[in-house]
C-alpha cells in the first residue's frame, strides 16, 4: 500500500513540474482604461481595465487577481476580480478589474495628481501553476490618471 502511495505521489509531482515552463517571466500588467462606475459620499467604484502581457512561448491560464492602486506609497483603491482568461503566448488580453475607494483617499490622490509623481499598481495573479499566485508590480506617471478625477468632477482639469 505504501508503494503505491509514493509511486503515486511521484506521478502527481512529476505532472505539476510538467505545466511549469523551464524559464517562466511574469506576465507585464498596465492600466489600459480607468471609467467610475458607481460614486458615493464615502466610497467610489471604477472599473480598472487592465492590460496583462504575456513575454512567455507557452499560454498562461489565468484565474483571477488581487489588486492595490496607490499613489505616493499610500493605497487608494483595492479590488480582486475572478474573471478567468488564457493569456496566449507571446500575446496580451485586457482584464476588467473593480476597485473600491473611500473619499479620504480620493482627496490625497486627487492632491497627488496635480504635481508630478508616481502612481503604483501592485497584486497577484493566480495561475493554477502556483498557489499562492504570482506577484507583479508596476509604476505609472500620475498626470495619466488625471482623467479618473475629470469623471467624479466635471471641469475639475481646470483646478
Amino acid at each position: 500500500m505504501m508503494k503505491r502511495y509514493l509511486l503515486l505521489m511521484a506521478c502527481l509531482w512529476l505532472a505539476a513540474c510538467a505545466g511549469i515552463p523551464e524559464h517562466f517571466e511574469k506576465p507585464r500588467l498596465s492600466i489600459a482604461d480607468v471609467r467610475l462606475k458607481q460614486a458615493g459620499l464615502l466610497e467610489q467604484r471604477f472599473v480598472l481595465t487592465l492590460r496583462v502581457q504575456n513575454p512567455n512561448k507557452v499560454d498562461i491560464p489565468i484565474d483571477g487577481l488581487d489588486t492595490t492602486l496607490a499613489i505616493a506609497g499610500k493605497p487608494l483603491a483595492q479590488g480582486v476580480s475572478h474573471e478567468r482568461v488564457t493569456l496566449p503566448a507571446l500575446g496580451e488580453a485586457l482584464v476588467p478589474v473593480e476597485v473600491t475607494a473611500n473619499l479620504s483617499g480620493l482627496l490625497k490622490a486627487w492632491r497627488a495628481v496635480q504635481g508630478e509623481g508616481k502612481y503604483t499598481l501592485a497584486g497577484r495573479l493566480f495561475v493554477p501553476m502556483r498557489a499562492d499566485g504570482v506577484p507583479f508590480a508596476y509604476e505609472g506617471d500620475l498626470p495619466a490618471l488625471k482623467g479618473l478625477f475629470n469623471q467624479l468632477v466635471p471641469g475639475s482639469e481646470n483646478f
